[in-house]
């Protein structure tokens, strides 16, 4: 199954921070979870808050091994130094089929 991810963050500034630093820990974490990262995407011509926009899959249940990597070790140092608040939303997108 192949999932979107749409992550709101409070402002561009750490929008940049999230994807430089705590995406590229991702990158390496979500695959030891069985998740697939294919590309992720920051919105542009924003001056307020800005969408982070991940396409993610797996051959299993992706709500439950996101709620199984939120829970690990490796969620947490992922994020570690970063201000969860700047996170104002994340909504989950699941898509049948690629085309």
């Amino acid at each position: 199954m192949f999932q979107l991810r749409i992550y709101t963050i409070n402002n561009n500034k750490n929008a940049d921070i999230y994807l430089d630093k705590h995406w590229k820990r991702h990158l390496v974490s979500l695959p030891k979870h069985g998740i697939t990262v294919h590309n992720v995407y920051k919105e542009v011509g924003t001056d307020g808050e800005c969408r982070i926009f991940a396409l993610v899959s797996s051959d299993g249940d992706l709500s439950v091994q996101n709620k199984e990597y939120m829970d690990s070790k490796d969620f947490v140092e992922d994020m570690a130094g970063f201000d969860m608040s700047a996170i104002k939303s994340v909504q989950e997108i699941n898509l049948d089929k690629k085309y």
